[in-house]
């Protein structure tokens, strides 16, 4: 190309003095100089358009300059090496900075006159001045488009070039990304009024167009109306049911908003969640208007009959909301629009009670753990005495990072921060206490105190990581949900016969809450333990027994009868569209480890009961007896429960169905509260000021979007997962040509691995 380029440069020139400018044109002048005065543009090539009868190759070398070929000229022109173009291609790297840029910029030219200047030197002798014939044709023939396609050096790392590729400058596009940057990261609507980030814009991309904060918040909005009006249309084609988690919140500015979270399991099988709706309710937050306002909110969305079930917070205006919207759904829906006349359709929030039981726990118990409170208090208030304990974590080898957390009276699990953090430099607070007998003596725990703190951190322990697993919303939680309640229950009815009185204290102030919200969330919880293929009703069956003894039977044909009512509504129930298997590679959901949950991290006595033989072994058995009839699947560190159930579509058709929309129940409703930033604020300083519109396109847009980028990355990896999975697939062709041919096979009869590993470069 540059070859061209020079080759088109000389004849220009070599037509230039061979001809003679014709009359009237005398007056027309063009420079590669912007015209600007005092300013040295350098050494540089006149460039003249010859008459056709004096140089006719002129027009044609002109005519084969590439698209942007008045910048690489405009380059040569004013001293640049002519290989660093823009966007645009308007060569923005310039030895001369952004004069050199807009010396290149001045090259092209409106009308038929050339840009006027002083006239260059040209081998010690003054040249005339240039015509514009050949502007002119620059300009029509090969002006720079905005938009045209330009290279892009994509760089793996500082040094080496990881791909070439073609980019074209799109600057409805860039835009776009400008408005994302603000949504995602929160930077206010003024910061295009920001002087310093105005410059370094313009130093990047001088013609980036700058919007103002009107004009930013009204382009927010239709990207929010555009996405919504997507995902309206999303919701509106599914042929299954969907969950939803609701809570309530105030702002800083005193501003109460409801969060409306929908979750659901997608064609292939993977745990989806979007904030739909981030609304100011105003007056008192009765169930009334709760219940109204959710209600209106479903139908608007139009998802209010393909709801499976609602999860809520523990407060009492939920409990009277809930019925309220049964009764409107009723009211409002067909018959089948509630599964089961709505049976399963309320869920308490796992998270919640969790903290109503430890809180209760707490209240008995801080007297004995005041002296850690103290302590901590103590050395974090006094920069001298944080710098001596951490001199004395030096000396016991322990991590000087990791720091101390003192705890808030309305959060238990700031309490067990603090007996973890404090655990664990015990021997710096003794070694300090040495150092300093007279500062510490009256606050530092006794080893009785200490002991005891750490068995209250062992039980807090429990509920803390079951508090964790519970609030994760993009794989399912509602199959765990049983075993990790089951195994509070056991540990609670230990506890209240412990030898330590403050232990027995504890246990039973926290039963006598557990027990309220236990009989009220069973149900549910246990059908979804029952669609986990490595319990089933086994796992219900242990747990009876444990709990009621000869009375199980009972409770287990209790349940039984719910499972079987299940079933036969969505036997009955009109038929939905196939539920599309999918990728089966798709690694979008997590695998979930569940010896954890158990006391014992594997307690035999459970893995004996479940694989022993039970269930009918008639000849005529339905889908539910089949799946009750055979074994539950062994126990194994990790299992992935909505691929067991993709690849089971075929053989349990109805039972995958019901799966697919039970399994993602959400059991805790903290999917609401990841919508607000990490200080636990629903709406930071500057956005709590801004109308409840524009609060919520905000909040469901960066929702939206991280979702977006979530599905892309996950895409990426299965197109992947299939590339690998076509090279093995044709790697085991070729090993078996191969092995046939010169039967190079290992004593088993099979090809030698070490050659996949050789393929792979392993």
């Amino acid at each position: 190309m540059w070859k061209r380029l020079a080759l088109t440069v000389v004849a220009v020139e070599l037509g230039r003095r061979s001809g003679n400018p014709r009359k009237g044109e005398g007056s027309k002048r063009s420079s590669l100089t912007n015209g600007s005065p005092g300013q040295s543009q350098g050494p540089g090539l006149c460039l003249s358009s010859a008459t056709p009868s004096s140089s006719p190759a002129t027009a044609t070398d002109a005519s084969s300059l590439p698209s942007g070929g008045v910048s690489g000229v405009a380059a040569v022109g004013s001293g640049s090496s002519g290989h660093n173009v823009d966007d645009a291609g308007t060569g923005a790297n310039y030895p001369g900075g952004q004069e050199g840029a807009n010396t290149a910029n001045a090259t092209v030219v409106e009308g038929d006159e050339a840009p006027s200047g002083d006239e260059y030197e040209l081998d010690g002798k003054r040249q005339k001045r240039c015509t514009s014939g050949f502007w002119t044709h620059l300009r029509v023939a090969h002006s720079v488009q905005t938009g045209q396609q330009q290279l892009k050096v994509e760089k793996d790392g500082a040094q080496e070039i990881k791909a070439v590729v073609t980019y074209r400058y799109d600057e409805e596009a860039n835009l776009r990304k400008f408005y994302l940057a603000i949504v995602m990261h929160e930077y206010p609507f003024n910061i295009s009024e920001h002087e310093y980030f105005v410059d370094f814009i313009k130093s990047l991309r001088p013609s980036f167009p700058i919007k103002s904060r009107v004009t930013i918040r009204k382009e927010i909005m239709n990207m929010f109306l555009e996405e919504k009006e997507k995902l309206y249309a999303y919701f509106k084609s599914v042929p299954y049911r969907l969950s939803a988690t609701m809570d309530m919140w105030t702002s800083n500015q005193n501003k109460s908003y409801m969060c409306v979270t929908v979750h659901w399991i997608d064609e292939n099988w993977c745990v989806q969640k979007r904030i739909v709706n981030f609304v100011h309710v105003e007056g008192r937050h009765t169930g009334a208007k709760l219940s109204e306002t959710f209600t209106e909110l479903m139908v608007k969305w139009n998802i209010d009959k393909k709801l499976f079930a609602l999860t809520l917070g523990n407060a009492s205006a939920n409990e009277v909301a809930v019925k309220d919207i049964i009764s409107d759904l009723r009211a409002n829906s067909s018959a089948s629009a509630l599964v089961c006349d709505g049976l399963f359709f309320h869920v308490r929030c796992a998270c919640h009670i969790l903290n109503l039981v430890a809180r209760d726990g707490l209240s008995v118990i801080t007297p004995t753990i005041e002296n850690i409170r103290k302590l901590v208090l103590a050395v974090k208030g006094s920069p001298l005495q944080w710098e001596e304990l951490m001199k004395r974590a030096t000396e016991c080898g322990l991590d000087t990072n990791k720091g101390l957390s003192l705890d808030v009276s309305t959060r238990w699990n700031s309490t067990y921060l603090m007996l973890r953090d404090a655990l664990y430099y015990k021997n710096a607070f003794m070694r300090l206490k040495s150092s300093d007998h007279r500062r510490y003596e009256n606050i530092t725990p006794s080893p009785s105190e200490w002991a005891m703190a750490f068995k209250l951190f062992q039980c807090l322990k429990k509920f803390f990581d079951l508090t964790e697993l519970f609030s994760g919303t993009l794989y399912p939680t509602a199959n765990l949900f049983y075993i990790g309640f089951c195994e509070i229950k056991i540990l609670l009815d230990e506890w209240s016969v412990s030898q330590d009185n403050t232990i027995c204290t504890m246990a039973t102030s926290m039963s006598r809450k557990f027990e309220k919200y236990w009989k009220k969330s069973s149900t549910t919880i246990a059908v979804a333990c029952f669609l986990d293929p490595r319990y089933k009703k086994r796992l219900i069956e242990f747990y009876m027994r444990k709990f009621h003894g000869n009375a199980s039977h009972v409770h287990v044909d209790e349940l039984v009868d719910v499972i079987k009512k299940l079933y036969q509504f969505y036997v009955h129930d009109a038929p939905m569209s196939s539920r599309h298997k999918g990728k089966s590679n798709a690694p979008s959901h997590m695998e979930i480890d569940t010896a954890d949950l158990l006391v014992d991290n594997g307690d035999d006595e459970l893995e004996s009961y479940l694989y022993e033989s039970s269930g009918p072994n008639g000849a005529e058995m339905n889908e539910l007896d089949k799946y009750m009839a055979d074994p539950p699947l062994r126990l194994s560190g990790q299992f992935d429960v909505l691929a067991w159930w993709k690849n089971q579509t075929d053989e349990y058709p109805v039972l995958s169905r019901i799966a697919h929309d039970l399994l993602v129940v959400q059991v805790s409703t903290v999917a609401s509260e990841s919508a607000f930033s990490a200080g636990g604020r629903v709406v930071d300083p500057f956005r709590s000021r801004l109308e409840p519109e524009i609060v919520e396109a905000l909040i469901c847009l960066k929702d939206w979007i991280a979702a977006g980028r979530r599905e892309k990355k996950v895409g990426s990896i299965v197109c992947d997962l299939e590339v690998i999975e076509a090279l093995v697939e044709k790697l085991t062709i070729e090993d078996d040509d191969v092995a046939d041919s010169d039967g190079e096979m290992d004593a088993h009869g099979s090809w030698s691995a070490a050659n996949e590993h050789d393929f792979y470069g392993i």
